[in-house]
């Protein structure tokens, strides 16, 4: 694939799932990577410049940060966007949906413009596996895919798999909404997080059941979100990946481990 911009500067706006407060992105054609820019800073959004995953990835330099990124940057992934600036007015990306469906709509109505440079391919040179207690992620060598699996208690969750080859990410994955468990909510908002959250931007369940009125948009939405989470972070390589890639009720942490180990094994290549 080349490396590939958008054709003409797009905008959103919407409020922060976390913080709770509006937020404004304006995203412009560039030949330079991806990159947020925030009070004037250009933060390259790349693994070594994330600095937090605590239930979501925030990348910053110094003390400029923009946070909640993933769902935005699974919607570059989706598109083969791989050069944007994204001038973001507030701390985080907006959480339209919950989901990246909005994301691939409002960039996929701005257009593409190939650059005429190839995008370098990036695949793991051996075995590459990172756990955290029972969770882990694997990336091998081999044609790109993700077979990913969750095991909550919340009988409305459960156990679910789901395998993403590459192919039908708009209408398989972009969909997948954020979910939470209602048991969590007031533990999240007490540290400061999910102010933002509704019925209107996530999956709520209960237990046994899903609080949202309209249901699940898709049987399995909550491993197929994971998976968007997963292509969002990984995204932060700003290049295709050749890898066969599974992961067991693994984290955004564990996603970020995963990418700066291949920013790291491929940095002389990209420089």
């Amino acid at each position: 694939m080349d490396r590939t911009t958008i054709a003409r500067e797009v905008e959103v706006e919407g409020v922060g799932l976390h913080s709770g407060l509006g937020t404004r992105l304006r995203m412009k054609p560039s030949e330079r990577g991806i990159a947020f820019i925030k009070d004037g800073t250009r933060i390259p959004a790349t693994p070594p410049h994330i600095v937090d995953t605590r239930l979501n990835t925030t990348y910053g330099v110094g003390n400029v940060r923009v946070g909640t990124t993933e769902h935005l940057m699974a919607a570059l992934y989706g598109l083969g966007l791989t050069d944007l600036d994204i001038v973001v007015e507030g701390d985080e990306i907006p959480a339209m949906d919950g989901s990246a469906l909005p994301f691939v709509e409002a960039l996929g109505d701005a257009g593409r413009s190939p650059l005429g440079v190839a995008a370098a391919e990036i695949s793991p040179r051996g075995v590459l596996r990172f756990g955290d207690g029972a969770s882990w992620i694997e990336a091998r060598p081999g044609d790109f895919s993700v077979s990913y699996e969750i095991d909550f208690p919340d009988t409305a969750i459960g156990r679910m798999r789901f395998t993403f080859d590459g192919r039908g990410f708009a209408e398989r994955i972009a969909p997948a909404r954020t979910f939470g468990r209602m048991q969590d909510v007031e533990a999240m908002r007490a540290a400061g997080l999910a102010l933002g959250g509704g019925l209107h931007n996530a999956v709520v369940v209960d237990g046994d059941g899903v609080v949202n009125p309209e249901g699940l948009r898709f049987e399995d939405e909550f491993v197929r979100h994971k998976i968007l989470d997963l292509l969002g972070d990984l995204w932060s390589l700003q290049a295709p990946l050749k890898a066969r890639i599974t992961a067991w009720k693994a984290s955004h942490a564990l996603h970020v481990r995963l990418a700066k180990a291949l920013f790291e094994e491929h940095r002389g290549e990209r420089a």
